[in-house]
């Protein structure tokens, strides 16, 4: 009889927890980044939302450092649906979702204010669209700032400068398009890429401020920093869309919110730390280059925004048109 008792508990405790198991839905969410970037952050305040907003019903799991692969596997397991959501960086994104490019073009979006104009408005609207065609849904838009360029050779101010040297660039055919037309080697490879600046298997980088300062590239030899800003560094918040469509609507909702504050709080973040991170660079030791001849890069670069077709040529004109 005691034993029956026992036994009869056990069953009793394993069907609560496997209730208690089966009533909180698992939100993975991957980033490629370290905890002190943006992407990562905003992953981590989307996590403290929902469970606060929906106390044991949901549990965000983060995989940052690029603990889960790099931002195109990533996207391949949202795509699959073994993975839910990412705070994505839009270059890899190119590979699912090509309109995307329009926001890698060359000095095409020229502030912080445009950006937001052009991305939380109609054409912001109709790119998210164009996810949904690969099984991805676009939640949100932050930013990771302005790309500039880095390297240890020499310092650059013309395009000339960079004739030769091998520029890490994300795995992204437009990318590697701009650096060409430039006139530097681009190679693409996965993030992070520190051990490789060290060893020397590449000269250099591009990246935001925000990137530069918290992965601590001076220390891998990055003594040059130029201020290009050729390329607004879009991040979005994308999830599987089947995934986010199985939700309850009321849960739904809450769990979009959650990603657009969240994705609010980045833009912030970015935006109100460049001007301290520049200084903290300099004060390490890199030297900046604050007034490059933009000219000379506009105009290397005019090209690769003329090789824009179909849909991406039509967003490119929106945009234009937009910011005017």
């Amino acid at each position: 009889m005691h034993r029956s008792i026992t036994a009869l508990l056990v069953v009793i405790c394993l069907t609560a927890l496997t209730g208690i198991a089966a009533a909180e839905t698992q939100i993975n969410i991957a980033t490629v980044t370290n905890p002190s970037l943006v992407h990562t952050k905003a992953a981590v305040w989307f996590k403290e939302y929902v469970e606060k907003a929906l106390p044991g019903k949901y549990v965000v799991n983060v995989h940052h450092s690029a603990a889960l692969g790099s931002e195109t596997q990533v996207l391949q397991q949202i795509q699959l649906g073994t993975t839910q959501m990412s705070v994505c960086t839009t270059g890899p994104i190119e590979a699912f979702v090509p309109e995307i490019k329009a926001l890698e073009m060359p000095f095409l979006l020229p502030s912080y204010e445009m950006a937001d104009k052009v991305l939380d408005g109609a054409i912001g609207q109709e790119l998210g669209k164009k996810f949904e065609k690969s099984g991805l849904f676009a939640i949100a838009y932050l930013d990771n700032g302005f790309r500039n360029v880095t390297n240890s050779k020499r310092p650059v101010k013309t395009p000339d400068d960079l004739k030769a040297l091998k520029i890490r660039t994300m795995e992204a055919p437009t990318h590697l398009a701009i650096w060409r037309a430039i006139g530097a080697n681009p190679t693409p490879m996965a993030w992070p890429i520190f051990t490789q600046l060290q060893q020397g298997v590449i000269d250099g980088q591009e990246n935001p401020i925000a990137v530069i300062h918290a992965a601590k590239l001076f220390e891998a030899g990055q003594k040059y920093l130029t201020l290009t800003r050729h390329v607004y560094s879009a991040l979005v918040f994308v999830a599987n869309k089947a995934f986010i469509d199985s939700l309850p609507a009321d849960e739904r909702k809450v769990v979009l919110d959650c990603a657009r504050k969240a994705a609010l709080q980045g833009r912030g973040f970015i935006r109100d730390n460049e001007a301290k991170q520049l200084a903290e660079l300099k004060a390490a030791g890199m030297q900046v280059e604050e007034n490059p001849d933009l000219a000379a890069f506009r105009k290397a670069t005019a090209p690769v925004i003329e090789t824009a077709s179909g849909e991406t040529k039509k967003l490119v004109d929106q945009i234009r048109q937009t910011i005017k």
